[in-house]
C-alpha cells in the first residue's frame, strides 16, 4: 500500500518553488503535490498576491478579459455552497467537490480553451481539511501559483461557513506538469478584447503608440491563440492609404500567416517544443512589424 507523505510547510511559495524545480528540465507527467500546513496560510501575503486573479478565475460568467473561468464550469456560487452544505451534512463524506469535468466539453474540442483544472474535493476529518485536486495538465510558473490560490480562496470559505480546522493537507496531482515563462494563462490580449470598429479608428487616426501596445501584447505564449484582433488591424491599416509603409504591411501580413500556422500546429501538439522555432519566427516578425511602426511619428 501507498501513502502520500504530506511535507510540512510554513509559506505556500515553497509549493511553486518545488514545482519548478521539478519542470526545470522539461514537461513532468504524474506531478505530485503533497502538503500541509496551518490554516493561517489561507490568509497569507502569498495570497494577497495573487487573489485578484484568482477571483476572476472564480467568476461566474467569466470577466472578458478571460476565455472562460473555472467558475463558469463549477457553477460559481452554487458550486461552492454545494460544497458547503455536503460538509455541514456529513464533513467527512465524498462528495463534498468541485467538478468540471464533462466529456461534451472536451470531444470535438480541438485546441479550444477548455480547464485543465478539472476536480477539486474537501473533507474534514477530526481536525484536519483535506483537499485534493487534478488537473489534467498545470503550468507551474504563472498559473500554479493562481491555481494554489483558488485553493485556499474555497479553504476561507468552508472555514467561515463551516468550521476551523488547524491543519490543511493538499494534495495537487497534475497529470502533465510544465514550465513556461512566458505563458499568458489564458488571459486576452488588449487587441483581442476590442471591437473592429475601434480598432478602425484608432488605426485610421495614426495611434502608433496602440498598435506597439497591440503587437507587444501578441508576443507572449498564448495557450489560446486568437487571431480576430491582428485581423482586423491588418483589414484597417490595408485601408488607411499611404498612411503605414508598405513594408509594415507586409511584416504584419507575414506574421499574422505565421500565428495562424502556430495554431494549427497546436491542434495537433501540446508540447511547445514542437512550435519553439516557428514561435521564435513568428516574434521576429512581430519585433520587425513594431521597429518599422517606430519610424512613423506617434498619433496624438
Amino acid at each position: 500500500m501507498v501513502t502520500i507523505n504530506y511535507r510540512s510547510i510554513t509559506a505556500l511559495d515553497t509549493i511553486i518553488t518545488d514545482a519548478k524545480n521539478a519542470c526545470g528540465s522539461g514537461p513532468v507527467h504524474n506531478l505530485v503535490l503533497a502538503y500541509e500546513f496551518s490554516v493561517e496560510l489561507v490568509h497569507s501575503q502569498f495570497v494577497k498576491l495573487h487573489e485578484k486573479k484568482a477571483r476572476e478565475w472564480q467568476d461566474d460568467p467569466p470577466p472578458p478579459n478571460l476565455f472562460f473561468s473555472h467558475g463558469q464550469y463549477f457553477r460559481g456560487e452554487a458550486g461552492i455552497q454545494y460544497v458547503i452544505k455536503e460538509l455541514k451534512a456529513k464533513s467527512s463524506g465524498r462528495r463534498a467537490l468541485l467538478s468540471l469535468a464533462n466529456m461534451d466539453t472536451f470531444m470535438g474540442s480541438g485546441d479550444q480553451a477548455v480547464p485543465s483544472f478539472l476536480i477539486a474535493q474537501f473533507a474534514i476529518e477530526s481536525d484536519v481539511l483535506y483537499v485534493t485536486e487534478y488537473f489534467r495538465a498545470i503550468e507551474v510558473g504563472g498559473f500554479l501559483p493562481i491555481n494554489v490560490t483558488e485553493a485556499a480562496l474555497l479553504v476561507r470559505r468552508i472555514i467561515e461557513e463551516v468550521r476551523r480546522p488547524l491543519l490543511i493537507r493538499l494534495v495537487m496531482l497534475a497529470f502533465q506538469a510544465h514550465l513556461t515563462p512566458t505563458f499568458h494563462c489564458l488571459e486576452r490580449a488588449p487587441v483581442d478584447m476590442l471591437k473592429g470598429g475601434e480598432i478602425g479608428v484608432l488605426v485610421a487616426q495614426g495611434k502608433t503608440a496602440r498598435l506597439i501596445e497591440w503587437l507587444e501584447g501578441k508576443k507572449v505564449f498564448e495557450s489560446e491563440i486568437d487571431t480576430n484582433g491582428l485581423e482586423e488591424v491588418l483589414a484597417a491599416v490595408k485601408t488607411s492609404g499611404d498612411q503605414y509603409s508598405p513594408a509594415f504591411r507586409s511584416n504584419l501580413e507575414q506574421l499574422l500567416i505565421a500565428l495562424i500556422e502556430i495554431k494549427k500546429m497546436r491542434n495537433s501538439s501540446s508540447l511547445e517544443s514542437d512550435i519553439t522555432i516557428y514561435r521564435d519566427k513568428y516574434v521576429v516578425l512581430v519585433d520587425s512589424a513594431i521597429a518599422e511602426l517606430r519610424r512613423k511619428p506617434s498619433g496624438t
